[in-house]
């Protein structure tokens, strides 16, 4: 009895470091809306101006062990690939302040107060369709985040991101 008790402790402590590190992903969408142009504005041509599209912005983190180094590659929302750039965030709790209502700010978690390392994921300019291994990650979630540990690539994924309050700008 001590024997097999002995040998799963061994077993367990030769292949804990070798496993894929825990990697949780927090995902945020919101609708922003550009405001409005005023009546009859000309462009430089004379040209009439034309009110921008409205268009997402996308609060992406990602959570994962103080002792792993994980570096994220790219990220595929719906399918479109987007280049990364991040940011290591120090403190968490990680906050929004949705200040529609003036008077009355609302506070939103954005990811919850954690001793692991937290790291925002800033997208780059959307690049035309890029091969991901599994197709089947792609079409079942809403977000794929690809990145690197030990020099092997490893994917993190959400199944649905979750919508904030539109944002209205003026």
């Amino acid at each position: 009895m001590k024997k097999n008790l002995l040998f799963f402790i061994l077993f367990g402590l030769c292949f804990t470091p070798h496993a894929q590190p825990a990697v949780k992903v927090f995902a945020f969408e919101q609708q922003s809306s550009p405001g409005t142009i005023p009546a009859r504005l000309k462009g430089e041509n004379g040209n009439p101006e034309r009110k921008a599209a409205a268009k997402n912005n996308y609060f992406l983190f990602l959570s994962f062990g103080k002792n792993y180094l994980v570096t994220p590659i790219r990220v595929f929302i719906r399918g479109t690939y987007f280049s990364v750039r991040t940011t290591e965030i120090r403190k968490a709790p990680v906050e929004y302040i949705n200040n529609m209502i003036p008077r009355a700010p609302e506070k939103i978690i954005l990811v919850p107060k954690t001793d692991r390392e937290v790291l925002e994921i800033e997208l780059n300019e959307s690049s035309p369709g890029d091969h991901i291994q599994s197709r089947k990650q792609l079409s079942k979630n809403d977000v794929v985040i690809e990145y690197m540990w030990n020099k092997k690539m490893y994917y993190a994924t959400q199944k649905k991101m979750k919508r904030m309050e539109p944002a209205f700008n003026e």
